[in-house]
C-alpha cells in the first residue's frame, strides 16, 4: 500500500458583481501549466470575475483499501485549537473516524473528550504551528502552540449521513 500520484487538478473560483457570492469550480488537468488555460477560457465564458485559482497534485493509494474495520466517517473529533492572534480566537478542526486514543477514556464520560495532549494530534496541530508549521489554516491563520495548556480542547461529535 503506497500513495502514488494520480496527475493534477485546479479549483478556480469565480465572484459574482456582489463581491460576495463565489462559485469553484474543480477540473483534473495533465499538466500544472493547463490551469492557467483553463482560467483564460472560463474568463471568456463568465460574467462573473475569475478571482483565483489554485493547482495541486492528487495522490491516491495504489491498493483497493477501506477504513478499519468499525471506522465510521459520521463521527468526528470536534478540535478547537487556539489562533495566533491576540483576540483569543479558536479553529475548528475536524477530525473524520477518529481513532479511540484521541479521546480521554474507551468508555465512560472521557469517551467524548478529546485527549489534547495525544502525541498524534500534537504532531498534526504542529504543521499550523506560528513558529515551526509547514501549512496555514484559512485566511493564512496560524496556532499557538498546542502543548501549552488551554490551547486545545475537543469533542466526539456526529454527523448525519443518508448512506447508512
Amino acid at each position: 500500500m503506497a500513495l502514488v500520484s494520480t496527475g493534477f487538478f485546479c479549483s478556480v473560483t469565480i465572484v459574482d458583481a456582489s463581491g460576495v457570492n463565489k462559485s469553484n469550480l474543480q477540473f483534473d488537468i495533465a499538466d500544472e501549466a493547463d490551469a492557467a488555460t483553463i482560467a483564460t477560457r472560463l474568463t471568456a465564458l463568465t460574467s462573473g470575475l475569475v478571482q483565483s485559482y489554485r493547482v495541486g497534485e492528487k495522490f491516491e493509494e495504489d491498493t483497493l483499501v477501506v477504513g478499519t474495520a468499525g471506522s465510521e466517517i459520521e463521527n468526528v473529533a470536534l478540535i478547537s485549537a487556539r489562533i495566533d492572534n491576540p483576540a483569543e480566537k479558536y479553529a475548528q478542526l475536524r477530525i473524520p473516524a477518529p481513532v479511540d486514543g484521541l479521546f480521554n477514556a474507551t468508555t465512560g464520560s472521557g469517551r467524548n473528550i478529546v485527549n489534547p495532549a495525544f502525541a498524534a494530534l500534537q504532531t498534526y496541530l504542529g504543521s499550523f504551528v506560528t513558529t515551526t508549521g509547514i501549512a496555514t489554516l484559512s485566511d493564512g491563520e496560524t496556532l499557538l502552540a498546542p502543548a501549552t495548556a488551554g490551547n486545545v480542547t475537543g469533542k466526539r461529535i456526529h454527523r448525519a449521513s443518508r448512506k447508512g
